[in-house]
């Protein structure tokens, strides 16, 4: 197993980005910046080494929020219809 070399690196940033990217990391529950910092950095570099395998990514993000939108409209559909036909039997 290769052992990995890490570095410590600073950033200096406006105080305005880093609460952004602090409300990020809370919304994506990361335990800390660093850990949310690390991920940006990630993902960007994988985009960059593989671009198409980050716009598949997207588009499947895209068509799984999608599924979740049309699931919940047809149940909503399936449940008015139920409740319909429960108040055109009592009648």
């Amino acid at each position: 197993m290769a052992k990995r070399k890490e570095k410590l690196i600073s950033i200096r940033m406006p105080s305005s980005l880093a609460k952004a990217l602090r409300k990020k990391a809370n919304e994506k529950f990361c335990l800390d910046l660093s850990e949310h910092i690390r991920s940006v950095i990630r993902s960007a570099c994988l985009s960059y080494v593989d671009p198409y395998s980050s716009e598949m990514q997207k588009f499947r993000n895209e068509l799984k929020q999608d599924l979740i939108e049309k699931a919940k409209t047809k149940s909503q559909l399936v449940n008015d219809l139920k409740r319909i036909i429960e108040e055109l039997a009592n009648d």
